[in-house]
C-alpha cells in the first residue's frame, strides 16, 4: 500500500515536471516574440517553476535508495565532468553547427531554438541533481535539525538568480550583487556543517580525499570558464539570466564545499583506525546479536565466534576451549596450528589463573615452556571467560604477533564480544538438547506403541482360574512383560519379565522375549528348561550390558498343581489362609550366564494349590517406588496389603495396592514400569456354576476365569 502511493506520487511530479517543461518550451518558442521585464520574469518563473517540480522528482527517487556518500560524491564529480565539456567545448561545437552564435541568437528560427531549449534543459537537469547531492550531504548524519540554514540559503539563491534579470539596469545591479554576496557567505558557513564525514571508514576517506581535490578542482575550472566572454555563458544568458546565475552559484557553492572536504578528510585521517575498530566492533556485535536467535551447528558458531574474536581487536589468531563434560577441549582454530594451539592452552591451563579470571586477562608468551617450539612468534594472548549462569564454561583465546599487545580497549571490547558469544553457545546448546529430547520422545512413542501391542490386550480366561492385571508404564518406558499361554485343554502358562535399561531398547528386547516365549511354551512343558532354551536363544541378540529377569509357570487346571521355575525375578507370592509364602526358586537371570552354569543355578517347584489361593506376580517397580524421602515402598509394606485384601475381588485387591503405592510416591515421579498379575484358584467356585458365568459383562470377564 505505502509502496503504491510512493509510486502514484512519484508518477504525478514526473506528470507535472513534463507539463511545465511543455508550457515553457511553447512560451519559450512560439509565444515569446517580444522581449520584455514581464515576458522575462515569466519566462524566469516557467524555469524556476521547472527546477523545483525536477527537484521534488529527483528527491523521490534519491531517498527510495539508501544514500552512499561517497556514491552521492562521485555522481556529483560525474556531472561535474560533463559540465566541463559542456562549458568549455560547447562554443565550438554549436559554432561548427550554426556558425556565428551571437548572430544566431538574434535571428535564431525554430531549429536552434529547439536546440538551445534541449541544451538549457540538460543544464537544468544537471544542476538540479548537483543541488540535490549537496542537499543531500547536507543533511546527512545531522543530529540537529539544522533546516533553517539550508533553507535560507537557498532563498538567496532564488532571489540572487531571479534579480538577475534587473541587471539590465546598472542602477539595479547591486540587488542581486548583494544577494549574491549572502549567498556566498551562507555557502561558507553551510559547506563547514559536513557531519558524515566521521561516520565512514579509513579507505573511504582515502578514497574521499582523492575525489576531494578533482571535484573541487573541476568546480574551480568550470567557474573560472563561465565568463561573460564563453560561449555557454552567452548562450544560457540569452536564454534564461537567472538559470545562468543559478549555475555559477552551484559551482561556487561546489568549489568551496570540496574544498572544505578536502581538509577535513585530511584531518580525519589519523583518526580513521580508532572509528574503523569501533565500527567493526558495533558491527560484529549486531552481527551476533543476529546470531543468537537463529540456529546453529555448535561446531559452525566456534569458527564464526573464533573470527570475529579477532576482527574486534585485530588479533592474528584465536580459537574457543570448552568444557564438554568437564573435560576442556579445544575447537574452532583460527590461523593457528593445532600444535601450537595446543601449546598455548596447556600453559594457559597450567596457570592459577584459570578457576577465578572473571574478564579477560592477557598472558605473556614469552614465559612460555619450548617457546621455540611454536610455528609463529606470538607475543601475548588474551583469554576471555564464557560464561553462564556466573559458570565458566569455556574460554575464548586470541593472540598477537610480534610486538602488539592487547591494551584496555582491546579487553573491553573482548569482554562484551565474550558475554555475547556466552548466550550464542547456551542457545546452541539448548538447542542441541531440544532436539535430543525430541528424539527422544518419539523414540519413547515408538518403545510405548511396542509395549502396548506385546502386553495382553484383556485377561483370558482359563477353568479354575481367576485372574487381574495392571500394566503402568514410567514415562521413560522400562521393559516389563507378562504373558499368559495356553498350553493345552488342561495346562496354561504364564510367565512375568523386567528387562534391564529402558526406553526402545528394552522395548524391541522385550518384543524378541515375547515371541521366544510364544514359541517354547508350545514345544516345551517344563519351565526350567523353557528358560533354560530362552537364554539360549538371547545369546546372540543380547548385549553384555542388558539381562532379564523372569519367571515362568504352568498351572495344571485339573489338579491345581503350579510349577514354577525363576530367573532372578522378584519372588512370587503365594497367599493362602491371611499368610504369605515367597515362592523363591534359585536362578539367575537370562543374558548374564550364557554356560552350562546357568542351568545348574536354575531351579523347578512344584506347589499343589489350594482353594482361594493367591499367586502375585509383580516387576520392582511395585516394591522400588519412592517417596519424597527416596524410601522404596517395600516388600513388607506391599505384602501386609495383599494380605489384608485377600479376600476382596482381584480388581480391588489390584486396585488398593496401586492406589497405595500412587499416595506412597505422591511427591516422586515414577521411574520404573509397573507390573502386577493376581491369580487365584478357584476350582471349587467353578465347579459348582457348572462353567458359566451368566450376567458378566466382558470387562468383568476380563478378571475372571471359566
Amino acid at each position: 500500500m505505502k509502496a503504491n502511493l510512493l509510486h502514484l506520487r512519484k508518477n504525478s511530479r514526473f506528470r507535472l515536471f513534463i507539463g511545465i517543461v511543455t508550457a515553457l518550451f511553447f512560451y519559450k518558442i512560439f509565444l515569446i516574440k517580444n522581449e520584455s521585464l514581464v515576458t522575462s520574469f515569466i519566462g524566469e518563473l516557467l524555469i524556476l517553476c521547472t527546477i523545483i517540480t525536477l527537484t521534488f522528482y529527483l528527491t523521490e527517487i534519491i531517498r527510495s535508495r539508501k544514500i552512499n556518500p561517497l556514491s552521492v560524491v562521485l555522481n556529483i564529480g560525474i556531472l561535474n565532468a560533463v559540465l566541463f565539456f559542456i562549458i568549455t567545448f560547447s562554443g565550438d561545437l554549436l559554432s561548427g553547427l550554426f556558425g556565428n552564435i551571437e548572430a544566431k541568437l538574434n535571428r535564431p528560427g525554430l531549429f536552434f531554438s529547439i536546440i538551445l531549449f534541449a541544451y538549457v534543459l540538460f543544464v537544468i537537469v544537471s544542476v538540479s541533481y548537483i543541488f540535490l547531492s549537496f542537499r543531500e550531504l547536507f543533511y546527512f548524519k545531522q543530529k540537529r535539525n539544522v533546516s533553517v540554514y539550508f533553507n535560507t540559503m537557498v532563498v538567496f539563491f532564488v532571489l540572487a538568480s531571479l534579480t538577475t534579470i534587473l541587471d539590465s539596469n546598472a542602477d539595479l545591479s547591486f540587488i542581486s550583487n548583494t544577494f549574491l554576496i549572502v549567498s556566498i557567505i551562507l555557502v561558507s558557513i553551510n559547506s563547514i556543517r559536513i557531519s558524515w564525514i566521521a561516520f565512514i571508514i579509513k579507505k573511504e576517506k582515502i578514497s574521499l580525499l582523492i575525489l576531494s581535490v578533482i571535484i573541487s578542482a573541476l568546480f574551480i575550472v568550470n567557474l573560472v570558464n563561465s565568463n561573460d566572454a564563453n560561449s555557454h555563458t552567452k548562450l544560457l544568458s540569452a536564454y534564461s539570466p537567472a538559470l545562468s546565475k543559478f549555475l555559477q552559484i552551484i559551482l561556487i557553492y561546489g568549489a568551496v564545499y570540496f574544498s572544505v572536504l578536502f581538509f577535513t578528510t585530511l584531518f580525519h585521517i589519523p583518526t580513521a583506525e580508532a572509528f574503523d575498530r569501533k565500527a567493526q566492533e558495533v558491527s560484529s556485535l549486531q552481527f551476533f546479536s543476529k546470531l543468537i536467535t537463529r540456529v546453529l551447528d555448535f561446531s559452525e558458531l566456534g569458527e564464526t565466534v573464533a573470527d570475529l574474536a579477532i576482527r574486534i581487536c585485530n588479533a592474528h589468531s584465536a580459537w574457543v576451549i570448552w568444557n564438554d563434560g568437564g573435560e576442556l577441549k579445544t575447537l574452532s582454530y583460527k590461523n593457528i596450528g593445532y600444535v601450537d594451539a595446543e601449546l598455548i592452552t596447556n600453559f594457559f591451563l597450567s596457570t592459577k589463573r584459570k578457576g577465578d579470571i572473571n574478564s579477560t586477562v592477557t598472558l605473556n608468551l614469552a614465559k612460555i615452556e619450548n617457546r621455540e617450539s611454536l610455528n609463529e612468534k606470538y607475543n601475548q594472548a588474551s583469554v576471555s571467560p564464557l560464561k553462564t549462569h556466573n559458570e565458566i564454561k569455556g574460554y575464548l583465546i586470541t593472540l598477537k604477533k610480534d610486538d602488539q599487545i592487547f591494551d584496555e580497549e582491546d579487553k573491553n571490547a573482548l569482554d562484551t564480544f565474550a558475554d555475547y558469544a556466552s548466550v550464542a553457545f547456551e542457545n546452541s546448546r539448548l538447542l542441541e538438547e531440544s532436539i535430543e529430547k525430541e528424539r527422544m520422545e518419539r523414540e519413547l512413542d515408538v518403545a510405548r506403541e511396542i509395549q502396548r501391542k506385546i502386553l495382553p490386550s484383556q485377561n483370558p480366561y482359563y477353568k479354575g482360574i481367576l485372574i487381574s492385571s495392571v500394566f503402568i508404564p514410567a514415562f521413560e518406558v522400562g521393559g516389563d512383560y507378562y504373558d499368559f499361554f495356553n498350553i493345552s485343554q488342561n495346562k496354561m502358562g504364564f510367565v512375568i519379565a523386567d528387562v534391564s535399561g529402558k526406553g526402545i531398547s528394552a522395548a524391541f528386547i522385550m518384543a524378541e522375549m515375547k515371541g521366544v516365549f510364544e514359541s517354547l511354551s508350545h514345544t516345551i512343558s517344563s519351565p526350567k528348561n523353557i528358560l533354560v532354551k530362552a537364554n539360549h536363544i538371547l545369546k546372540n541378540s543380547l548385549d553384555k550390558k542388558s539381562f532379564i529377569s523372569a519367571a515362568y509357570g504352568v498351572i495344571d487346571l485339573d489338579d491345581g498343581v503350579l510349577t514354577l521355575a525363576r530367573a532372578g525375578h522378584c519372588p512370587v507370592l503365594l497367599i493362602r489362609n491371611g499368610n504369605v509364602e515367597r515362592l523363591r526358586p534359585s536362578g539367575i537371570g537370562l543374558g548374564l550366564d550364557f554356560t552350562a552354569n546357568f542351568e545348574m543355578q536354575l531351579d523347578e517347584i512344584k506347589i499343589e494349590l489350594n482353594e482361594n489361593d493367591l499367586l502375585i506376580l509383580y516387576t520392582d517397580g511395585i516394591t522400588e517406588a519412592k517417596n519424597s524421602e527416596m524410601e522404596d515402598f517395600g516388600e513388607n509394606h506391599f505384602e501386609k496389603i495383599l494380605i489384608e485384601n485377600a479376600d476382596h475381588d482381584l480388581d480391588i485387591i489390584s486396585n488398593k495396592v496401586i492406589k497405595e503405592i500412587t499416595l506412597f510416591s505422591t511427591n516422586n515421579s515414577q521411574h520404573d514400569d509397573i507390573s502386577l498379575v493376581i491369580l487365584k484358584w478357584k476350582k471349587q467356585f467353578i465347579k459348582n456354576e457348572s462353567g458359566s458365568l451368566p450376567g458378566l459383562n466382558k470387562m468383568e470377564k476380563k478378571n475372571v476365569g471359566i
